[in-house]
């Protein structure tokens, strides 16, 4: 998510679009910003010609299916995270969540500034570790194999690559949440903390590769 405000795609029923709204009526300086789309094909286009963030999507909305499959099909789509949206928190809700490949679900009575942000934000880190993931095991590297320059990569620099990446999201992610604090709230320490803990992982996974 970048400190100029994430771009948000929205596909569901009027229920869910009314919370939402208020909710971003009760919080205008929050670091995502989040469109509906009237219609499936409209999600569509916009999500084929557009960047974004991630793709709030509710499971009740006869389109909602149609529109997963397409992802499938469609490699552009298909990268954008899926908050999956719940009417009811309900366990067939929850599977079709996890069928259909979201990083993340809310449920409609929980929905807040806060638990979208939060649920916007875990998509968006568990899409980067689903890639991270497929990347490593798609490399199908033996303990010693030729780099592109002729040096020797190991699973050890694929997986540090891989949590290095994933240390730059919580970073910048932290950086947003700082932003929207006022210095004197409780959590502010609490993000500063996250801070210094990313900068130490950062410089122990230096260390691992140092030889």
């Amino acid at each position: 998510m970048s400190t100029a405000g994430s771009q948000v795609l929205f596909l569901g029923e009027l229920p869910f679009w009314l919370k939402i709204s208020q909710s971003i009526v009760e919080a205008p300086s929050s670091s995502f910003k989040i469109c509906r789309a009237p219609s499936l094909a409209e999600a569509l286009r916009r999500l084929d010609s557009e960047q974004w963030q991630a793709l709030l999507l509710d499971l009740s909305h006869p389109s909602a299916q149609e529109l997963l499959a397409a992802r499938k099909l469609h490699d552009g789509l298909d990268s954008v995270p899926v908050v999956a949206l719940l009417p009811i928190s309900d366990p067939q809700f929850q599977e079709a969540a996890a069928s259909a490949g979201a990083a993340a679900s809310l449920v409609l009575a929980d929905v807040n500034v806060a638990s979208l942000q939060h649920a916007v934000v875990t998509a968006i880190n568990t899409e980067t570790l689903r890639n991270s993931s497929r990347k490593v095991s798609s490399m199908s590297l033996p303990f010693e194999q030729a780099a592109v320059d002729g040096r020797p990569v190991s699973k050890l620099d694929a997986i540090s690559h891989a949590v290095n990446n994933l240390l730059c999201v919580i970073n910048a992610n932290a950086d947003i949440l700082s932003d929207q604090l006022d210095p004197s709230h409780n959590a502010t320490r609490s993000v500063t903390q996250i801070k210094k803990a990313t900068k130490s992982a950062a410089d122990l996974m230096r260390l691992l590769k140092t030889p």
